[in-house]
């Protein structure tokens, strides 16, 4: 980071993490088709983020930016712009024009419609960021202004991750090289499939994001697990119920990708784009309770919801959550959280015993967050100055969870679980 931004600025994160780039707060950010986009408030403008990954088995030079100007219809005025204290390797600035004129006799009598823009260049090892600013008008040096405070404040990691195309091409030349002998294959949705096992790689590449050294400590024990499944009988694949009715457990899991991924498990459509699916708890890992599963054991969705809740009850009372609570001035008790990371824990919201104990403390309702399997986040109503920044912290955890659940905010209140609907800007 070359220079620190105001610290009220909101902080957006790149894609696999390569870098950090802080905005001012009413300004908003999207992505559409691979490319980031901040819109400055009540303004035409846009500043627009593209990544490009040049991959050694790949020989190619970086698009220079003159190749990117290139691809305007029409530009003018285009000149060298200062790159001095925002650690650019180049920068262009021009006019141009987006769309043309489809016959030369409409240019004469047609207005131009020429916008002004800057381009910026960022190289860190294999990675390239591009950066256009773009708007109406002539050019705007308070626009342009605060946009160099946002590049001068950037922050780039050294050692870029691989982009997540790279990453299950790498994953799939480990699982060969350990495991030769058994047929592996990637397939679509972002998998891997090592004989009859389908393992996503999502959670695994999220966790190398955060530590690119650790790949073959990501994947090598889902690996291990998948290959040792290849030997399991009927007695462990579709063992009876008596032999797993006691390590039943619930599971929260995004509705989506039940719909896309597992469609065949087991499921409980529940609140804020969350599902409940079911597990058979083992030593070191848990898999999903399947459809034709539960057929053989002659059992309704009902039953087994009851039974998993049951045993998700039984599990806390012999190891209990511990909580980290903060207290407003007056000693009253405005938020709490899990004190460490637990399989079980954002889960543990279906039990109404847990949700009354949680009202209890603060005496009143709760906005919580659940951004991933291991954690949350609840905030007592009458905090509702915290909840902005809850809410952008949610957002933000979701992003880099190994194993997301929601970005949305659940309302917890004497009528149950509901989504928390109101709007925080």
């Amino acid at each position: 980071m070359t220079d620190s931004a105001p610290e009220h600025w909101t902080t957006l994160v790149g894609p696999s993490n390569w870098f950090q780039l802080h905005h001012p707060p009413q300004w908003k950010s999207e992505e559409r088709q691979g490319t980031l986009a901040i819109r400055p408030a009540d303004s035409d403008a846009l500043i627009a983020i593209n990544t490009v990954w040049i991959d050694e088995d790949k020989p190619g030079a970086f698009p220079g930016l003159q190749d990117i100007v290139d691809q305007f219809p029409e530009t003018r005025y285009v000149t060298e712009a200062p790159t001095d204290s925002i650690g650019a390797q180049e920068s262009v600035q021009g006019e141009a024009v987006l769309i043309s004129s489809r016959k030369w006799w409409e240019k004469l009598l047609t207005s131009r419609d020429w916008r002004s823009w800057t381009i910026w260049s960022f190289r860190r090892d294999k990675l390239l960021l591009v950066i256009t600013l773009l708007h109406e008008g002539n050019r705007d040096p308070e626009l342009e202004s605060i946009v160099r405070m946002m590049l001068a404040s950037m922050e780039i990691t050294d050692d870029p991750a691989d982009p997540p195309e790279v990453f299950a091409q790498r994953a799939l030349e480990l699982a060969r090289a350990k495991f030769p002998l058994l047929k592996i294959q990637l397939t679509e949705k972002f998998q891997i499939q090592i004989e009859t096992s389908r393992l996503n790689l999502g959670n695994f590449y999220r966790a190398y994001v955060r530590e690119p050294d650790s790949f073959e400590k990501a994947l090598l024990p889902a690996f291990t697990t998948a290959v040792q499944v290849q030997g399991w009988g009927e007695n462990e694949t579709s063992p009876p119920l008596e032999m797993v009715r006691d390590r039943l457990m619930p599971m929260l899991y995004p509705e989506d990708l039940w719909k896309d991924n597992i469609p065949n498990i087991v499921g409980t459509p529940w609140v804020a784009g969350l599902v409940v699916l079911y597990v058979v708890d083992e030593a070191n890992a848990y898999w999903y309770v399947r459809e034709e599963l539960l057929l053989k054991w002659n059992m309704t969705l009902e039953e087994l919801h009851s039974i998993s809740i049951e045993n998700m009850q039984d599990y806390f009372e012999k190891d209990p959550m511990e909580m980290a609570v903060a207290t407003t001035d007056e000693g009253t008790p405005s938020m709490m959280m899990p004190s460490k990371p637990d399989t079980y824990n954002s889960v543990r919201l279906l039990s109404q015993s847990f949700r009354d104990r949680m009202r209890e403390v603060v005496e009143g309702d709760l906005v919580v967050g659940a951004p991933g399997r291991d954690y949350f986040v609840a905030i007592s109503m009458k905090s509702a100055e915290m909840l902005a920044e809850v809410k952008d912290q949610v957002r933000n955890d979701f992003q880099n969870s190994d194993h997301p659940l929601t970005d949305r905010l659940l309302l917890i209140s004497a009528d149950g679980v509901s989504e928390f609907m109101d709007e925080i800007e």
